[in-house]
């Protein structure tokens, strides 16, 4: 039998964040092919590159930026790409009809979602949503219900195991020259100014670390955050750092395996860091606090004088160097990490 996933979210985290709720639909379908549908940039191959019971199918863009798959003529292009696995089912972990309806037309005869927006038309068995007109709801409640639909009452694990080799570090040390004792993961990245910490709060943090511990940093972020890692460099002037900012997510990977500690904005990076079995200082301002408390890795840093947050709060201006450094304190005392 052959099982299509899909989760068409645009992040890493996002990826990671819905890899538990697959993968305990998944364990249900046994002896069945599994594959999930999403886009690029979740980095889905990399992240699973050690997996081998779960295939990837890409949600493609052209030259021009836009979706391959998007408008009519990409409906259809889609629909054939479905249709050419033979697939006996699809799990649509979305609340899009459109995806519904390409399963549908695509020849798949079990077809799950969520069964907002009118997707339940194109479910079958059908199933109908009572909160049908809220657009307003959390990704991750909603996975999670509908996961407990399909499995009923068995436990599952809420968070992935992404897999590193020991060779795959062996090679990424002798590559790099890498330090790899006593490191700590500062996560300067996010998917916008609104999930970022300020650089010279970054800045602060690191001078304390590095001036009361002898650790070595590493800097979590893409390319786009280049320019804040080297105002940290020009301003701090420290040799112990190694930055992330250019390489593959994949290699991203494999060093931050070697991290005691993430301290970072919720991105992408972060939910890699709990899915490498690393404990997390996240600082969240503008996320849902169920977003990052899924796994035991976690332990999270709001605002001042918050008790709670979410999308619209905005708040990541609120959290002062102080805050992080008693959380970083607390963890530091109760793991014994340096």
């Amino acid at each position: 039998m052959k099982i299509l996933f899909i989760q068409p979210r645009v992040g890493i985290g996002d990826f990671i964040l819905f890899l538990p709720f697959i993968k305990a639909i998944a364990d249900q379908e046994l002896n069945s092919e599994i594959y999930i549908l999403t886009k690029k940039r979740t980095a889905a191959s990399q992240i699973l590159s050690n997996d081998k019971k779960i295939n990837i199918i890409y949600l493609e863009r052209d030259k021009s930026g836009k979706e391959k798959h998007d408008g009519v003529k990409g409906i259809f292009q889609l629909i054939r790409l479905i249709k050419s696995y033979s697939f006996d089912k699809a799990f649509i972990l979305h609340q899009s009809c459109r995806y519904a309806l390409i399963c549908k037309l695509a020849g798949i005869k079990n077809i799950l979602g969520y069964g907002r927006n009118f997707q339940f038309i194109f479910l079958s068995p059908l199933i109908f949503n009572k909160n049908f007109f809220n657009k307003d709801f959390n990704i991750y409640e909603e996975a999670l219900n509908f996961t407990k639909k399909i499995i009923g009452n068995k436990e599952f694990k809420k968070n992935f195991e992404i897999i590193v080799t020991s060779k795959e570090k062996d090679d990424f040390i002798s590559k790099y020259n890498f330090d790899k004792n006593k490191n700590i993961i500062i996560g300067i990245g996010g998917s916008g100014p609104a999930v970022k910490w300020p650089i010279e709060n970054w800045i602060k943090l690191i001078d304390y670390l590095n001036k009361k511990f002898l650790v070595n940093f590493i800097i979590a972020g893409g390319k786009n955050d280049e320019t804040e890692f080297n105002a940290i460099i020009e301003k701090l002037k420290i040799k112990n750092i190694f930055s992330l900012c250019n390489l593959s997510i994949r290699e991203a990977i494999i060093a931050m395996s070697f991290g005691k500690l993430f301290i970072g904005n919720d991105s992408g990076m972060h939910h890699i860091a709990a899915a490498i079995s690393i404990n997390t200082l996240v600082l969240v301002g503008s996320t849902p606090l169920n977003y990052t408390q899924y796994s035991n890795f976690m332990n999270q840093v709001i605002p001042d004088n918050y008790e709670d947050v979410g999308h619209l709060s905005n708040a990541m201006k609120n959290i002062s160097v102080q805050n992080v450094i008693k959380n970083f304190e607390n963890i530091n005392l109760s793991k014994r990490l340096f």
